[in-house]
């Protein structure tokens, strides 16, 4: 990678974008007339898609055939939700109570929604300060999906 590349990937990182791992259909490739799709190296603030992989950094008009990444909370108070070494199912079956922030991590919301589903009880919480809630509150709201 040149140094103007490195220099536009920290600009893009600054900006919000983050390494996209989704799943790619291969006719996104063939579409872009790539030489080298095994050398592609792709990052994203979805919808917008920047490939590092050559030198043609390929920017897509459409992301027909990407996998649709969710965009993370932007704030620096919710970017500790990636602190965590562990899985959110491991957090889980280690602690009889979660904090906010490891509730943010498991369910993947923002601060203000993991106090809001306390407040209208799909989370039970502990009554003593600080704001915990049950781990078997949290794995019933990640199991509480439509299918």
């Amino acid at each position: 990678m040149t140094t103007r590349n490195l220099k536009d990937f920290a600009d893009l990182y600054g900006k919000g974008f983050r390494v996209y791992d989704g799943i790619i259909d291969p006719a996104v490739y063939v579409r872009l007339e790539c030489k080298n799709p095994e050398k592609a190296y792709w990052i994203c603030r979805w919808p917008i898609l920047h490939c590092f992989g050559c030198s043609k950094r390929c920017v897509p008009k459409k992301t027909e055939g990407f996998q649709v990444m969710l965009n993370l909370p932007d704030n620096h108070a919710e970017k500790s939700i990636h602190q965590f070494d562990i899985t959110p199912e491991e957090l889980l079956a280690n602690k009889a109570f979660l904090r906010v922030d490891e509730v943010m991590y498991c369910l993947r919301v923002s601060r203000s929604t993991a106090y809001r589903l306390a407040e209208e009880g799909k989370l039970i919480r502990h009554n003593d300060p600080p704001w915990r809630v049950t781990t078997t509150s949290v794995q019933a709201e990640m199991n509480n999906v439509d299918e």
